[in-house]
């Protein structure tokens, strides 16, 4: 039996909820046409994301992923990227974990 190192695990994990993140965010309609193909670094705020947007995305993916950003996430920069929201995701949903 092979045996798949941690780091893989921990990578496929990661591409899956930068998924999640991205389908959401086209879902909900935030940046339409944009949010498809951008990458994921690629900062949100200079692609024309505004506050409310935020405030949309931060609860559609709090309900998403059973998750509560903690007051000090809840900042421009939790919410830059969809690399940057994977990240705050991936945290937090390990913090939950036992």
């Amino acid at each position: 039996m092979t045996t798949v190192p941690a780091r893989a695990v921990h990578g496929n994990e990661r591409i899956s909820v930068e998924r999640r993140v991205r389908d959401l965010l086209v879902r909900k309609a935030v940046l339409p046409g944009v949010v498809e193909s951008v990458d994921a670094d690629a900062d949100l705020w200079e692609l024309g994301m505004e506050s409310l947007a935020m405030v949309g995305v931060m609860v559609a993916v709090e309900d998403e992923f059973g998750i509560e950003f903690p007051d000090e996430r809840l900042t421009r920069e939790t919410f830059r990227s969809l690399s940057m929201i994977t990240d705050a995701v991936m945290s937090l949903t390990e913090e939950d974990r036992p």
